[in-house]
């Protein structure tokens, strides 16, 4: 018989030949995934600061309104501001999620499809209910 430590090697190398493109496929898809954070989060920083700065200077506008009309519109513009920057973070973010999708999904396609359930009954009519 063969000595165990001899034979470990050998039955690790096969496998480790098996599971290298799943790996190296995981590192690339995280190394993606994280220029893609990076891009979202530094876009949403700037965001922040622009609506901050925003935020400062309709302060200092309502403090010097003449009336409450005037501070009125000055809240309305910083509302109006503040909700198109809101926006944007919901467009990146839809951007951001549907790159993650679009690389997840060329990978699902690359398996084994499974075909539909069959839905007839034994008197041959579709018993599915549609909406």
């Amino acid at each position: 018989m063969s000595d165990p430590v001899t034979l470990f090697p050998n039955l690790l190398a096969p496998s480790a030949k098996s599971y290298a493109p799943a790996g190296i496929t995981f590192w690339e898809n995280e190394e993606t995934i994280l220029a893609g954070m990076k891009d979202f989060s530094d876009g949403w920083f700037e965001r922040r600061r622009v609506g901050t700065h925003a935020a400062l200077e309709t302060a200092r506008r309502i403090g010097e309104a003449t009336t409450p009309l005037d501070a009125v519109r000055e809240y309305q513009d910083w509302v109006s501001g503040a909700m198109a920057r809101l926006l944007e973070d919901v467009l990146a973010f839809q951007q951001q999620f549907t790159k993650a999708n679009a690389k997840i999904a060329a990978h699902g396609t690359q398996t084994a499809s499974v075909p539909p359930a069959d839905v007839t009954t034994t008197s041959g009519v579709d018993d599915r209910i549609s909406a």
